[in-house]
């Protein structure tokens, strides 16, 4: 039987390995972000330090107990493997395909003429500098030099992008997007030079070509549909983050191995993994999140260390191969940022902008790691090209930082893109009305087209709703009024409650329900829902008048309070007139009933300046709406707001309230049972607060910031 145990002198080099290169590579990497470098840098430069062109070279002990010779047994290569796994699941899982198809046209062009050309000019050269860097198979070995220098890395453009607060502007998706498609590119492109250059003959280099077109297609078809089946199974109870790490490794490693398992590099199929994990609806928000941070912080600092212990300056032994480190940087650089800056051209960019991303573009380091660590253990590349690579890719990291910052950093960019820019930081602040999977459940008593029409008009397009109903897909059904792609999801007729409790569970940010106008109260589906929700729900009521239909508002009133839930209702009512072209009114309604003094004190301050009126004015501006303020007084809120709603015409009334339960029956507060009672278009935003004290429901926002 065998044996998993390590020996005492193979965990001692483990664990003594795994302590030295993850130590020395937070260090420089610390240092390197105290200067404004990218972390990788620092981490490479940490294996350099300990390896054969630094420490190593005078304690040669150290060298051989980090890089033992072969024959020897090496167990923190497996470490390092695994790390590579990790930072390829959490660097597929950063890639954003949506982005790369919004860019469409764009992306495409930049991406193609960013790779086409230097990839031709470093291989070109690659292969006339020849010998010193080539092994085996010349030409091969010179396109993947070739590609090497010419692709651009994700991690490091990623990080630089963020450090200079442009990952929304334009330059920024763009070059985003084409260093995605990049990394795409360099990896597909080591999977095949590694089929192609595998020794056993024509036969195993066919299965190869052949094993990889056959995953990639069957990764594309059904992967989605297999990573989503598997993770909607592990929230079935709940949010599940233990469930969807477990996921996420079996799916990761699982597609890794297929691709090791036809002679494809592993790294591939873990790429392409995380990128079908990423992109899944029903991802739990945590896991990601988490994976990137052991990636971050102990798996790429292990795994860049360990390629920076391989670089050896002393096979740099000659002013002729001096000159070859330069003439391929010169390459690298040069034919990338021509490449880059033709493209940006046809795409029409701004001058400011095509500068940016043909500096931007440069940013190389992690990908050419792989690629290069990848082609030495092949036998493809000496240790000379895989120090030239890597050097490459440091120097050309390095000078990316301060030219970028020197160049972007005080531009602001056109109007329309800082229009676009404060746009998309309102909406990510919203409490409510932002982008996040909504879902309309199909019950009994209920208008799911009401529900539907209504968070189309007001939420964000990238908003992605849901329906939940009886039939799964429906050829030519239409819901309401709705211009935007429908998801539709199959429940079972029988537990249609049950059913919506379930898929809530999903990940999904608030529930839509359409209530008819004759419905008296909440009808017992939506009753049972709203007592077992775990989100905030939005309860649509047309006018009598307007049947089982929702027209489009042309004067929209909004209780304001102060409260949580206030707020909402007022990002609800904003959203509707901005998008809309109604008139907002703002209502503030103190009862002149008999309250108590601190009562009677809190209204007060609420329409004071600088208290909830003025706040709720200054939301809604910044919403693009001017409203109207309304301070009225009356017997109570909804007397008052119902006096309001017929003495302005108003189409449409918002109001905000807390969620109680009394008993087990749940109770949305005086005030809205009343206006349910009303025949009047009502939208009511539930926010569920299972464990909130009866005392804080109300509690104004002035004294309560909202989370």
């Amino acid at each position: 039987m065998g044996n998993l145990a390590l020996s005492n002198t193979e965990t001692l080099h483990m664990v003594g390995s795994v302590v030295l290169l993850f130590m020395a590579a937070h260090l420089l990497g610390w240092s390197a972000r105290r200067i404004r470098q990218p972390s990788v840098v620092g981490y490479l430069l940490a294996g350099l330090v300990l390896g054969p062109s630094g420490l190593g070279a005078a304690w040669p002990q150290l060298t051989s107990f980090l890089l033992p010779d072969h024959g020897r047994s090496n167990p923190l290569g497996a470490v390092i493997e695994l790390s590579l796994l990790m930072v390829l699941i959490s660097l597929g899982a950063e890639t954003d395909v949506p982005l790369i198809r919004r860019l469409g046209r764009r992306a495409l062009g930049v991406t193609a003429s960013s790779i086409v050309l230097p990839l031709v000019a470093g291989s070109a050269t690659a292969y006339a500098l020849g010998p010193s860097l080539v092994v085996h198979h010349p030409l091969i070995g010179a396109v993947l030099i070739g590609g090497a220098l010419g692709v651009s890395s994700l991690p490091i453009i990623a990080r630089l992008v963020d450090e200079l607060g442009i990952s929304r502007r334009d330059v920024g998706q763009l070059a985003l997007a084409t260093a995605a498609a990049n990394d795409v590119y360099g990896l597909v492109l080591l999977a095949l030079v590694a089929a192609t250059a595998t020794t056993g003959g024509t036969a195993v280099i066919v299965r190869a070509v052949v094993g990889l077109v056959v995953l990639v297609v069957l990764i594309v078809l059904f992967g989605q549909r297999c990573v989503d089946f598997l993770l909607a199974k592990v929230r079935h109870g709940g949010p599940n983050a233990t469930g969807s790490v477990a996921v996420a490794f079996a799916v990761a490693f699982g597609a890794a191995a297929a691709m090791q398992a036809v002679g494809v590099e592993a790294a591939l199929g873990a790429f392409l993994a995380g990128v079908l994990l990423g992109r899944s609806r029903f991802q739990h928000g945590d896991v990601l999140a988490r994976l990137r941070s052991f990636s971050d912080g102990v798996f790429a600092p292990l795994y860049f260390a360990s390629a920076g212990l391989l670089i050896d300056l002393r096979a740099i032994s000659s002013w002729h191969r001096v000159a070859v480190v330069v003439g391929l940087f010169v390459a690298a650089v040069v034919s990338k940022a021509i490449g880059t800056g033709l493209a940006g051209r046809w795409a029409r960019l701004r001058r400011g902008e095509n500068r940016a991303l043909m500096i931007l573009l440069n940013g190389r380091g992690a990908l050419q790691v792989i690629i290069a660590t990848a082609g030495l253990r092949m036998g493809l590349l000496s240790e000379f090209a895989y120090t030239t690579v890597l050097l490459v890719s440091i120097a050309s990291s390095v000078l990316v930082a301060p030219t970028l910052r020197r160049l972007v950093g005080d531009w602001e960019g056109s109007e329309d893109e800082q229009r676009r820019l404060a746009h998309e930081e309102r909406i990510e602040s919203h409490l409510l009305v932002r982008e996040q999977r909504l879902l309309v459940p199909e019950l009994p008593d209920t208008n799911r087209g009401l529900a539907a029409t209504l968070f189309d008009r007001a939420w964000p397009d990238a908003a992605e709703l849901t329906v939940l109903s009886s039939v799964a897909d429906p050829d030519g059904e239409v819901v309401g009024e709705v211009g935007r792609p429908v998801r539709w999801r199959a429940a079972p007729v029988t537990e249609p409650v049950e059913a919506a409790l379930e898929e809530a569970r999903l990940g999904y940010g608030v529930l839509g329900i359409g209530i008819s106008p004759t419905a008296h109260g909440l009808p017992p589906a939506v009753a049972a829902l709203l007592n077992g929700s775990p989100l905030p729900s939005v309860l649509i009521r047309p006018a009598l008048r307007h049947g089982e239909r929702m027209e489009v508002p042309r004067h929209i009133a909004v209780a304001t309070t102060g409260t949580t839930t206030g707020i909402g209702a007022e990002e609800l009512a904003s959203s509707l007139a901005h998008r809309h072209g109604a008139r907002l009114h703002i209502v503030h309604v103190t009862p002149d009933d008999t309250v108590t003094v601190s009562r009677r004190r809190i209204m007060s301050a609420a329409e004071a300046p600088g208290g909830v009126l003025d706040k709720a004015s200054d939301r809604a501006q910044q919403a693009g709406v001017r409203p109207k303020i309304a301070r009225e007084r009356a017997l109570s809120v909804s007397r008052g707001l119902l006096e309001y709603v017929q003495q302005h015409r108003i189409d449409l009334l918002v109001v905000g309230a807390r969620l109680r339960r009394v008993g087990d029956a749940p109770f949305l507060g005086s005030t809205v049972e009343e206006l349910l009672g009303s025949p009047l278009p009502v939208a009511l935003v539930a926010v569920v607060v299972p464990d909130a004290p009866a005392g804080d429901l109300d509690q104004p926002y002035i004294e309560r910031q909202a989370p």
